[in-house]
């Protein structure tokens, strides 16, 4: 209920300000023509829509975790206020400076409008890539976070276990600490290792609640994952 209460009352605070622009243009008019006049008040209209249009439509989505829309704000409004000033500088020079023909100012209006649609383009592909960028370095991190996990399932399955070689649990707490030293990448070679990583700690996971009758094969797997680590350490973000 407060959400359209509040979005009713900016609703009517809009047109309350386009009340008043389009009367001080009528009160004010002096011997502006009609078509002039009527061109200034939706020149001024734009303006003022653009400039009120975050409050009735928010750009910035906070539960979008790319950040797009905000890493193109700066940009959005460079534009808009590139276009309110030239437009309004248009107005004031083709109606009082060198009274400019209607034709003149039309053409001019619509000029600077369709350099701000151009603007808006450009904005809207740079939040794209900033959300590109952004699903780029999550799908990178995704395998590294999978490895941390896989380690973290198998230290739990661990620590309801008795009767461990002290060996064997300084090994996995090594191997689990040197995950940090890994660098997220687009190299394909590096998503398999991790894959290949997470394969052999599962396997071990799954044979360690008998650890005295798997003992070879979970030795085996745990010097195959630290080959796979060494492997995968290697290769950098590109």
């Amino acid at each position: 209920m407060q959400g359209r209460a509040a979005l009713r009352f900016e609703f009517i605070a809009l047109l309350g300000g386009e009340a008043i622009i389009i009367a001080a243009f009528l009160l004010f008019r002096g011997s502006l023509a009609t078509d002039i006049l009527v061109l200034n008040i939706v020149v001024s209209s734009v303006i003022y829509g653009l400039l009120f249009l975050d409050i009735l439509v928010p750009w910035v989505d906070l539960n979008d975790k790319s950040g797009k829309k905000v890493g193109s704000l700066g940009l959005r409004w460079f534009f808009t206020w590139l276009y309110a000033i030239t437009a309004i500088a248009v107005m004031l020079i083709g109606n009082f400076a060198y009274e400019w023909t209607f034709a003149l100012q039309l053409i001019i209006h619509c000029g600077l409008f369709f350099l701000l649609l151009l603007g808006f383009i450009a904005v809207i592909h740079s939040g794209n890539k900033v959300q590109e960028v952004y699903q780029q370095e999550t799908f990178n991190r995704n395998g590294i976070n999978e490895m941390k996990t896989a380690m973290r399932d198998l230290k739990d399955k661990m620590n309801g276990l008795p009767n461990l070689p002290e060996y064997f649990i300084r090994k996995i707490n090594t191997l689990e600490d040197s995950l940090r030293f890994i660098s997220p990448t687009e190299n394909a070679e590096a998503h398999g290792l991790e894959q290949q990583f997470i394969r052999v700690i599962n396997d071990i996971a799954f044979a360690i609640s008998n650890y005295s009758m798997n003992e070879e094969a979970i030795g085996s797997n745990l010097k195959k994952a630290e080959r796979i680590y060494q492997s995968r350490k290697s290769i950098y973000s590109n």
